[in-house]
């Protein structure tokens, strides 16, 4: 039970920050579209540095 809470927190954490950056950037002016892709790559770029850093300590 614990962990299925922790779970659905999680979701709901990144359901929360994807909302409050997409809107942000809706908010400046920027049409959805171009907003749904700037986060997608800045997500994958934030993931991609990780996964180099992490790769490089092992």
């Amino acid at each position: 039970m614990k962990k299925i809470l922790l779970i659905l927190g999680a979701i709901f954490a990144a359901l929360i920050v994807f909302y409050g950056a997409v809107s942000a950037l809706v908010n400046q002016g920027h049409p959805l579209s171009g907003s749904l892709i700037t986060f997608v790559l800045v997500v994958a770029g934030a993931a991609g540095l990780v996964w180099l850093v992490k790769s490089d300590s092992g």
